[in-house]
């Protein structure tokens, strides 16, 4: 089993980068932490789909709150149709390739998207945002400098 998770970055994600999790570039998280034995090439082909069908999304960035565990995580909330309908496709996407999510009470119903804050920065309220990319993410990738690694990435569709 392999561990992935796709987000929906507010810049642009390149296939290679790696991030150490407290230094990942502000995002949403569309599909949270899931497990597979599918290979990177069938989680980015299903993903490709995915966004082929879903147009650039814009969003107004919400207010903060804390998220995690011990709601202890400064994040801004994003409420946005748009965004919860990518997610439910995503779930949708990868159920048939026997993904088991980390979290499964953040997913479906539970899924509230939100930008977390991270050391590159924090969403200001208000803000308004394109959104434009999704990008598959390794969780655990292997040996290297920095981690997760972007393994593929999509672009959501300019129409409106």
């Amino acid at each position: 089993m392999h561990r992935f998770a796709v987000v929906l970055p507010l810049a642009p994600m390149e296939v290679g980068e790696r991030y150490a999790v407290r230094n990942w570039p502000l995002h949403i998280t569309v599909a949270p932490v899931f497990s597979t034995e599918a290979t990177t090439q069938m989680l980015a082909d299903r993903m490709g789909e995915v966004a082929s069908a879903h147009a650039a999304i814009e969003v107004v960035v919400g207010p903060g709150e804390l998220f995690g565990p011990r709601h202890d995580t400064p994040a801004a909330v994003v409420d946005s149709s748009a965004v919860r309908a990518l997610h439910d496709a995503l779930i949708d996407a990868l159920a048939p390739l026997g993904s088991s999510f980390d979290s499964p009470h953040y997913s479906g119903e539970g899924f509230r998207p939100h930008i977390t804050t991270t050391t590159c920065g924090a969403a200001e309220e208000g803000a308004r945002l394109r959104l434009t990319q999704l990008a598959l993410v390794d969780m655990e990738p292997g040996p290297g400098p920095g981690r997760p690694q972007v393994v593929a990435v999509a672009r959501l569709p300019r129409r409106p």
